[in-house]
């Protein structure tokens, strides 16, 4: 890959300048209540999304930067819902079992989500991995039973699905888990903010800026 151009990196250092002018406008004083790691993953996201209401939707719990980027250095895997969240993630260990065989066969027989199927299927990889769910809320309700009833235990999990039907319930439920967790307030979410919060942590893992 070639040099940035001083015009390109005129360029970003504007829409860096832009962003962090927009998300203290957002938050006013509450900018205070999050630390420089937390304004670094915020940044990110309203820059993915040039929607600076995300400065005030996503909440931090349990310290998860700092619990996912250790999972990241220990080379834990990430287990993701949907494959276009896999793609866009700078990571080896990723692993995302919507299409796998089995899940079509679990779903079948039990009645429940491909997606609720792809999670039990990778409960051995979700226990001390790190999950990162931006699309269905059933996943994620899957995730927190898996946490409750089945002692299951990832080392964080980024729970951001989109959508006016179980999202906000779902990410309500995760907040209440005692368990590092990264969401958003409401139904607002996706694949570009759930990539922006992992590849955020998985910069910090590398001593980069996120």
């Amino acid at each position: 890959m070639g040099a940035i151009s001083k015009d390109g990196l005129n360029i970003a250092n504007k829409s860096r300048e832009i962003v962090r002018n927009k998300i203290k406008e957002v938050l006013g004083d509450k900018i205070n209540e999050f630390n420089e790691k937390e304004m670094g993953i915020i940044e990110r996201v309203v820059h993915a999304t040039a929607d600076p209401e995300y400065a005030k939707l996503l909440m931090f719990k349990n310290n998860p930067i700092e619990e996912g980027i250790k999972a990241i250095k220990d080379k834990k895997p990430i287990i993701v819902d949907v494959n276009m969240i896999k793609a866009g993630i700078r990571y080896d260990e990723v692993y995302c079992f919507i299409n796998h065989p089995d899940v079509y066969e679990i779903a079948k027989k039990e009645g429940i989500t491909r997606a609720v199927a792809s999670m039990r299927l990778a409960k051995d990889l979700i226990d001390d991995g790190i999950v990162v769910i931006g699309n269905s809320p059933t996943a994620l309700f899957e995730v927190i039973r898996l946490v409750k009833e089945e002692n299951i235990k990832p080392k964080l999990v980024v729970g951001v699905p989109v959508g006016f039907v179980q999202a906000s319930e779902s990410k309500e439920a995760l907040r209440e888990l005692n368990i590092p967790n990264i969401s958003t307030i409401g139904p607002k979410g996706g694949t570009p903010i759930a990539v922006a919060i992992i590849n955020g942590i998985i910069a910090y893992s590398k001593d980069e800026k996120a």
